[in-house]
């Protein structure tokens, strides 16, 4: 008996996963739909059936799997949402006209380098640790500022935040690196 093999067609990500087109996504909804697409659309369902069906299995769980990376991402998401909007975020163009967000990022990125070079062990722990703290802040304040852009409909500063949001996640990413190194030793 060969299995039913029926694609769920769809416009886009949100309503992939079954979500309303909003920001921000409901993970535990995301991640559950997720879990229900994968068992259902998982190429190991169609082995037996033909190279057609197994093929396009194959290539629809991993749209799946794409529009999960994306929709679980608050920075990918919020790009995502922005280009159903009809709204190109421009990284370069947006960035160049925030003085102050260059300053201030300028700043941090001092204040790391200097937390990198202290000598002692605690006192550089800590130092990271409150660090850390500002950043995860600075992160909270902007993902704020960027949904209420969104629901204001105000594009170009929707833009602007997810672009500062970009700085903020890769100041993270490098915390995350000292701190690996710290704990290393």
């Amino acid at each position: 008996m060969k299995s039913r093999c029926v694609v769920n067609q769809f416009d886009n990500y949100f309503n992939l996963f079954s979500l309303p087109v909003e920001l921000p996504i409901d993970k535990n909804t995301l991640n559950r739909h997720y879990q229900q697409l994968q068992r259902q659309y998982h190429p190991d369902n169609f082995a037996t059936e033909n190279e057609t069906k197994r093929l396009a299995m194959l290539q629809y769980s991993a749209e799946i799997n794409q529009g999960y990376q994306i929709l679980k991402d608050p920075i990918r998401s919020a790009e995502y949402f922005l280009s159903l909007q009809g709204v190109a975020s421009d990284a370069e163009q947006t960035i160049i006209h925030h003085h102050d967000f260059l300053m201030q990022q300028f700043l941090l990125r001092e204040q790391l380098e200097q937390i990198e070079m202290l000598t002692d062990n605690v006192v550089q722990q800590q130092a990271l640790s409150d660090f850390s703290q500002t950043i995860d802040q600075l992160w909270q304040q902007n993902q704020q500022q960027l949904l209420s852009s969104i629901q204001q409909s105000d594009w170009s500063v929707a833009t602007a935040q997810i672009n500062q949001l970009r700085y903020l996640h890769k100041l993270q990413q490098d915390i995350e690196s000292l701190e690996d190194k710290l704990f290393d030793l």
